[in-house]
């Protein structure tokens, strides 16, 4: 008669992860930060890449910061355009190469990766899978890199779909400075405030608040002034987006607020950026939302309205192509474990998740977003409508 033997084996692997915002990042000293680098008495060493437009701009000031701890770095570090375009195998096999020729090790030399989101993704990608993993460092230069990506455990690259390819690896330590805001371009700045929307609508009606009030002058401004209420909308953002990850970092559970924004937004890329993307799909399931009473016309509008005065659109010509939506729609469901899990604003600072809407459904969202744009869906402060 066969027979057959079985062992199981169950074990946990922590993780562990931090981010930190300072106010002169690229100024720290080791008298003042010694450990910004990890413990540099095992060795001094490190792999560094950056984004090419961040080394463009800030060659002398990250040198320096390298050098003033007596880093023995790869100078000139190697370098990976930024853009979604370099979010593939090409770019990961690039930092592979450059990374073996410099000899990291295993363990002891974390290396460092400076960047905006793109550079975050593919290079935790290279760094799991590196000797099966080595720890890394990042610092965040962008603001959706420092509000989304720069402590998020996802990583990877596009591989015919956006971010097909990837796995859970975060750095170990991930930093920012909103001085490095000063020197990007609009539309990223109101890129990652579509992120800060996203957390707000979400989680935080406080936050919600603090942008109808000053989130306009703060994306023209560009955190240049460093007030109380820009320090306040970067901190309560990067702390609720810690929580949420925290919570769930393996995203083994699907019904995740963070996933606001993130449903059809894929297939309006690379039409759109990102952050435009996500700012579309915030206003997409709003009007969802609407129209099945899970909010009112007053809600509805405060939201549109926000994302607008941030310079953000509310409908795309991109939108037109729900076929395209639809599809997208389809694969999110996919990766959710067969539910579409659709986070829903039910009031601002709480989503509801639906799991059946439907091709018609995201049609007519669609639609209501073009009226609403145009001016003849009823505007804000109609009488009618609850105010949750």
């Amino acid at each position: 008669m066969p027979r057959s033997w079985k062992w199981d084996a169950q074990v946990a692997r922590p993780v562990e992860w931090s981010t930190s915002l300072y106010d002169g990042l690229l100024d720290q000293t080791p008298g003042r930060q010694p450990h910004l680098f990890g413990d540099l008495n095992l060795s001094r060493r490190r792999f560094v890449t950056v984004d090419d437009s961040v080394w463009k701009l800030y060659q002398k000031d990250i040198s320096g910061l390298l050098n003033r701890y007596h880093i023995e770095w790869n100078d000139p570090p190697c370098l990976l355009p930024g853009g979604e375009d370099a979010k593939t195998r090409d770019g990961a096999n690039r930092i592979y190469d450059e990374m073996d020729a410099f000899g990291v090790p295993r363990f002891g030399e974390p290396p460092i990766a400076i960047g905006g989101g793109v550079l975050h993704d593919v290079f935790g990608l290279v760094a799991g899978e590196y000797r099966r993993g080595v720890s890394w460092d990042f610092i965040g230069t962008t603001l959706v890199s420092a509000i989304d990506a720069m402590f998020a455990l996802k990583c990877g690259v596009s591989a015919g779909w956006k971010n097909r390819v990837g796995l859970y690896h975060p750095a170990r330590f991930s930093m920012t400075d909103a001085r490095f805001f000063r020197t990007l371009e609009p539309h990223h700045i109101r890129d990652g405030f579509a992120e800060i929307v996203k957390i707000a609508v979400a989680g935080d009606s406080t936050l919600f608040r603090i942008l109808e009030q000053h989130g306009p002058r703060v994306v023209a401004e560009r955190f240049r002034s460093a007030d109380d209420d820009s320090e306040e909308i970067l901190s309560r953002s990067i702390s609720w987006m810690m929580r949420e990850l925290k919570r769930n970092p393996f995203e083994g559970e699907t019904a995740r607020a963070s996933y606001l924004g993130h449903n059809i937004s894929p297939g309006l890329e690379p039409t759109v950026t990102h952050g435009h993307a996500v700012a579309l799909d915030i206003a997409w399931t709003s009007m969802i939302a609407w129209r099945r009473g899970l909010i009112g016309r007053y809600v509805r509008d405060r939201i549109l309205y926000l994302i607008r005065s941030l310079g953000l659109d509310v409908w795309h010509p991109a939108m037109a192509d729900t076929d395209r939506l639809a599809a997208h729609l389809s694969d999110t469901a996919r990766h959710r474990g067969g539910h579409q899990r659709i986070p829903t604003p039910s009031r601002l600072g709480r989503v509801t998740y639906l799991d059946d809407v439907t091709t018609d459904e995201l049609r007519r969202a669609v639609e209501d977003q073009h009226l609403w744009e145009a001016g003849d869906l009823r505007a804000y402060g109609s009488k009618e409508g609850s105010r949750r």
